[in-house]
């Protein structure tokens, strides 16, 4: 039999956390969790075993804390059986057996399904009128729900894409009968795998700190940030990382006094570094309270980065986008609601571009929206969180 799929969407949409991955996933101080979900859809005559490929989670939009599959199954059978054997009248029956699962890395749930089919009194092959039954169609599986969550997330960080399995399969063990039947089965199946990641947002230094950047010149980065507010007592740690997860100090500076102050440090990435890095500021003050800034992200490779700057934001009919590193390639910028339903789609062609515009179409319902940029020909995207007015 051939066996077919299609994989239909991917959305990036914001959930309530299911109740078994609360404790898990909260927050230091109580800070709310937030999330970003994606969506496969598979439906059809599936293969046995499907891949499912969905995005790696960004260290730089947050720190992940934990991340949950969620499963919807509908499955309906149909079978014909028919009794080949010339000589007599044959009793069939069956146990039939339905599998579905999911397994990706650090990550597994199943669940499977059995029935008895028959027994069927089928009629002599070439003689007898009732040698042949049809049965279904069988809802094996009616919105069968599989969940499961893991706080094992370090597979599933960095750019790039997680694989994962899906497997659908259906077995006949023949309980009554004979070898001499025919069985032609043909189901239809649709399938709603949502991958949940469950993040605390990074937090901005509560001492009035703003505009931290960081700038790549070959493999030199110059970080720099301003204080408004400064106090005497606090003192700084620049850290980086290579993964977004675990980070190193690479320089420390003490408060250099009390109003409006600059700061910058520098750091040479070695030969052997290679790839993403990511920076943020820790700031300690004379209570020895520690806080985060947000995470600056540079990138190594000859590609660069898109990690646009979104302006104004709100929008109300049009919004910048400006790129840390310049752009080559199918630009496609895409306006999604909650409910990751594409609203607007723009494709442009690119060549060493910094800055594109993005022009509402129509008066879309003020609310938060999400903003997606996709290099086609870098793979790298970014999705961004718009209010629009």
């Amino acid at each position: 039999m051939k066996q077919l799929y299609t994989i239909i969407c991917v959305a990036l949409i914001s959930l309530t956390i299911p109740a078994i991955t609360q404790a898990q996933c909260a927050c230091a101080g109580g800070e709310p969790v937030d999330s970003v979900v994606q969506i496969q859809t598979l439906s059809g005559i599936l293969a046995f075993n499907t891949p499912v490929v969905f995005n790696k989670f960004d260290p730089a939009i947050g720190a992940l804390n934990c991340l949950t599959t969620r499963t919807n199954v509908l499955t309906i059978l149909n079978m014909n059986l028919v009794n080949r054997d010339p000589t007599q009248r044959v009793i069939y029956e069956f146990l039939y057996t339905r599998v579905t699962s999911l397994s990706g890395p650090g990550l597994s749930v199943s669940f499977n399904q059995t029935r008895n089919i028959g027994p069927y009194d089928l009629g002599q092959a070439g003689v007898d009128a009732d040698s042949s039954v049809a049965y279904g169609p069988d809802t094996v599986f009616r919105n069968k729900l599989l969940v499961k969550a893991t706080t094992n997330v370090v597979p599933y960080l960095g750019i790039g894409t997680v694989n994962f399995s899906y497997v659908n399969s259906g077995s006949f063990l023949p309980i009554q009968g004979n070898n001499n039947y025919g069985l032609d089965v043909s189901d239809y199946s649709e399938v709603t795998i949502r991958l949940s990641y469950y993040f605390c947002p990074n937090v901005v230094l509560p001492s009035g700190m703003k505009n931290f950047q960081a700038k790549i010149n070959n493999r030199n980065v110059k970080l720099n940030w301003v204080t408004e507010n400064e106090k005497s007592g606090n003192r700084y740690a620049v850290e980086m990382s290579t993964d977004g997860r675990e980070f190193i100090a690479i320089g420390k500076q003490n408060s250099a006094g009390t109003g409006i102050k600059h700061y910058t440090q520098d750091y040479t990435a070695t030969a052997s570094v290679h790839g993403r890095l990511y920076f943020r500021v820790r700031q300690t003050d004379a209570q020895n309270r520690e806080s985060y800034s947000s995470i600056k992200t540079v990138s190594l490779d000859d590609n660069g980065l898109i990690n646009p700057s979104i302006f104004p934001n709100p929008v109300v009919n049009r919004v910048n986008v400006q790129f840390e590193s310049p752009q080559t390639g199918t630009l496609s910028v895409e306006l999604i609601n909650t409910a990751g339903q594409i609203m607007q789609q723009n494709t442009v062609r690119a060549v060493k571009m910094y800055n594109l515009q993005f022009s509402l179409q129509q008066k879309y319902p003020r609310g938060s929206y999400w903003l997606r940029v996709r290099n086609g020909q870098t793979g790298e995207q970014s999705v961004s969180r718009v209010s629009l007015q």
